[in-house]
This record gives structure tokens, sequence and C-alpha cells, in this order.
């Protein structure tokens, strides 16, 4: 195995595993805590995952419900045995399939799949995407490729992402997302655009007096309008030399199990 390749933990439980390429994106905390705000329930069965780069949120998700079916495309091809490699060490293997993809080819190539009765329209789309907006150029030189391509609006950008998501998700499907809070008004104006409307929001901070970090947001398509907003999360104590997590954070980074029925 690659020397910069490493097995970490997946959260807190214990029993989650993932290789890790500490030269591409690695997962964290955003990743854990949208893994839990993702809504499961008798309404999601499939559900697709766009750039799951080493499937860490996939495996996070697939771990909390037996039920689900997890599409995981990525367009990376380094990543994607990777991906494959922590599906099979986490025995998910009948839960998530990875796709090598370009989503904006697979969605359209979805979509006509869909209106030839050839497949299911998701149920339920989840992504932890490209959040910079700048030009490729102004990226940080110290920036490997893959990981310019995982963190910057390269080869897909915000508005993409929501419009081909339109094309391949069921009415009042769930599309959940993860944005820093920079993003947060670009994200509700384009959700609307396409007819998403923004059901559950969660802010989160990384001290009680910081300013907010990033935000998790869950719309529906085609669905009535009206917002809840859930109680802020705040990552750390005040005590701004303490860089441990606070109890209720350590509660979300173990996996969320669904009870059956619900």
């Amino acid at each position: 195995m690659k020397k910069n390749i490493v097995k970490n933990n997946l959260g807190y439980g214990g029993d989650l595993f993932v290789y890790q390429d500490k030269t591409m994106f690695n997962y964290s905390v955003d990743t854990i805590l949208l893994g839990n705000f993702v809504s499961i329930n008798r309404n999601v069965s499939n559900i697709l995952e766009i750039g799951t780069n080493n499937a860490a949120l996939a495996i996070f998700v697939a771990s909390r419900s037996k039920k689900i079916i997890i599409d995981a495309i990525e367009i990376q091809h380094e990543a994607i045995s990777l991906a494959n490699k922590n599906v099979t060490l986490n025995k998910l293997e009948n839960q998530i399939n990875i796709i090598e993809a370009d989503f904006k080819k697979y969605s359209k190539d979805y979509a006509n799949k869909c209106g030839n009765k050839l497949a299911k329209k998701y149920s339920s789309i989840i992504a932890n995407p490209p959040y910079y907006n700048e030009d490729f150029n102004q990226v940080r030189t110290s920036s490997t490729i893959s990981q310019k391509l995982a963190t910057h609006e390269i080869n897909l950008n915000l508005e993409e992402l929501i419009s081909n998501s339109a094309k391949i998700i069921e009415q009042k499907g769930y599309l959940t997302i993860v944005l820093p809070i920079a993003r947060y008004i670009d994200l509700i104006c384009l959700l609307r655009k396409y007819n998403f409307e923004p059901k559950r929001i969660q802010i989160v901070y990384p001290r009680v007096n910081s300013l907010p970090k990033f935000c998790l947001v869950e719309s529906r398509f085609n669905s009535g309008w009206g917002t809840f907003f859930l109680k802020n999360i705040y990552l750390h104590n005040e005590d701004i030399n303490d860089h441990s997590y606070r109890d209720e954070v350590k509660k979300l980074y173990i996996p969320i199990k669904v009870k059956e029925g619900e």
C-alpha cells in the first residue's frame, strides 16, 4: 500500500473504517454531520451521492439503515479504487454501488433511463460538493489537483449540481447539501430556482461566540413552502485552546441508526 494512504476510523463508533489518501480530499466534521443530518425514513430507499471521493459519506449513511441502497458517483479515477476498497472493508457491497462518472453526463443518461422506465428516480440525493467558486488559477498552489477538484468548482458548480438533480429526483424527493456559510444565500436561491423548497436547516459554529462556519440544508422537490430551523451546532467549548468536540457533537460522530418502520 502507498505510504500516503492511511487507515482511519470513520466516526467514533469503532466499527467503521476508511483508507484515506493524504494527497486527496479527506473526510472531516462536515461529512460526519451531513451523514447524520440526512433524512432516512419510509420514503427514502434509493440514494444518490454526488462526488463520493473515498466513499466516507456513503459508508456512514449506509450504516444507519440496511434498507437503503446508495449509488455513489465520483469523477476522479484514482478515488474510485479507494472507494471500492472502503466499501469492501466495511462489508457494504450490497448497499453501495460505486460509479465512475461525470455527474453532468450521468444525470442526462439517467434521466433518459427514467423516461423510458428503465430506472427509478432517486428518492434522495446527497452531496458535500465543491464549494469554492474562485477562478482555478487562484487556488492555493500547495493543493494537489485531486484536492482542487474536490473543493473548487472546476468540473461541477453548484447550479449544475442542483439543476441536474431536479431531472432525476422523484416528486418531494430530498436533496441534502452541506456548504460553507458563505455559500448559504447562493444555495437557497438556486434551490428555489429549480423547484426545491428548503425544509430543514441547521447552522454549525466553531464555538458559541464564533461566526457561523457552514450550513446543512435539506430541501424537497416540488414541495410546499415552510422551513424548520434546527438548533445550532457548536463544535467546541468556549476555551479557544480546547480543540476537542463538545459532548453533543461526539454523539453525532456515531451513525444514528434508523428504527424498523420509521
